[in-house]
């Protein structure tokens, strides 16, 4: 029998979660011996019920556990059980740990010197750029980057990382198989060659909702701490930070505008004693952890060279004092100049051509980096 057999049928029964599974483990070693138990030694588990203790005497389906195995070597994924020494040892270290996890890429050693990034999906201009300009420090400094794969801060946090030439774990509330969101499909097929996808539901099981509080504890169980960028006060991001102080780790966040509802979630953690990140030192000095291996820092990728700015507009524009990080409206911007509407619209096309000024959706404009 294939090793991780038992391990994956026993945790495909119905009713054994990971409390009843490691209760298994720890009273009859190991999943294997499990199924060869006498009934009234299965009942003798605490929270092994009569219909739980018989689901497994009486199981027979191999064969369909041994399909999902074949299927999931086709995709080219690891199964890594809690006795393998490639599952990832920080994760191990959380309570009630997942028995089983699927891997697509690869869990280094490195990295056990992790930070994950979450926020919201909403997430706005000033939180997408802080988010990955973090992300991209970290990776310079060779600290892998944990987060969800999901819309907004945790994309801004994938990518930061890769254009730093970083490590990425991504882990996801579905099958490794299934993309999610539709729009991260070059993301989800870049992480892989630079990380891992990560998750513990089988191939082909879909993002229902129940699945990501399940998701986070292994976002924060991956990592030394949980940074929050941009979250309402109620969101997944704040779930994933309350998984990491039970589990021991550091809590850091990003301020943010007070007037913003996304920086409830931040400024709350703050309040409870959070550490407030203003730069990726700011993150070093709370994890002592990213300071103990001696490796130089990562060189920084080449960028592509800079065309030059045309000199044919001037840049002495009135409009410029006005703008900033923060993006600021069409109408915003009438309103603050006194200059019509149309004359304002064709002194930020100028300026956007001459390279300085960037249009986000919804006629909202910044000044460039």
């Amino acid at each position: 029998m294939t090793a991780a057999l038992p391990w994956l049928a026993l945790r495909g029964l119905p009713g054994v979660g990971p409390v009843l599974f490691h209760r298994l483990i720890q009273a009859l070693e190991n999943p294997g011996r499990v199924f060869d138990t006498p009934l009234k030694e299965l009942r003798a588990v605490r929270g092994i019920s009569p219909a739980i203790a018989q689901s497994i005497r009486s199981f027979k389906a191999w064969d369909r556990v041994e399909e999902q195995l074949t299927r999931l070597r086709a995709f080219g994924a690891q199964v890594l059980t809690l006795d393998n020494p490639l599952y990832p040892v920080r994760l191990q270290e959380i309570p009630f740990p997942p028995p089983v996890i699927f891997v697509k890429g690869d869990i280094k050693p490195e990295d056990n010197l992790a930070l994950a990034i979450v926020g919201t999906r909403g997430a706005s201009y000033y939180g997408t750029k802080t988010c990955r300009s973090l992300a991209r420090d970290l990776a310079y400094r060779g600290v892998t980057v944990v987060s969800g794969l999901a819309r907004g801060i945790d994309t801004a946090a994938h990518q930061g990382s890769l254009e730093g030439g970083g490590r990425t774990l991504a882990v996801l509330g579905c099958g490794l198989d299934v993309v999610y969101p539709p729009e991260n499909r070059e993301l989800y097929a870049r992480i892989p060659e630079h990380g891992a996808l990560v998750t513990e539901y089988l191939l082909g099981a879909p993002p229902e909702g129940h699945n990501f509080p399940r998701r986070n504890r292994i976002v924060s169980g991956l990592a030394l701490g949980v940074l929050v960028v941009e979250a309402g006060i109620k969101s997944g991001a704040n779930i994933t930070a309350q998984c990491a102080l039970e589990q021991g780790r550091e809590v850091l966040a990003v301020p943010g505008p007070i007037t913003s509802p996304t920086s409830q979630g931040p400024h709350r953690w703050i309040k409870e004693g959070a550490k407030l990140v203003q730069n990726v030192n700011d993150i070093l000095a709370e994890l002592p952890q990213a300071r103990a291996p001696e490796r130089p820092e990562r060189a920084r990728p080449a960028e592509a060279p800079v065309s030059p700015r045309p000199t044919f507009f001037r840049v002495d524009d009135p409009l410029l004092p006005l703008l900033g990080a923060e993006p600021l409206q069409l109408e915003e911007l009438v309103q603050a100049s006194h200059l019509p509407a149309p004359e304002v619209m064709s002194r930020l096309t100028l300026l956007e051509l001459q390279g300085l000024v960037r249009e986000l959706p919804g006629k909202c404009y910044v000044l460039m980096d």
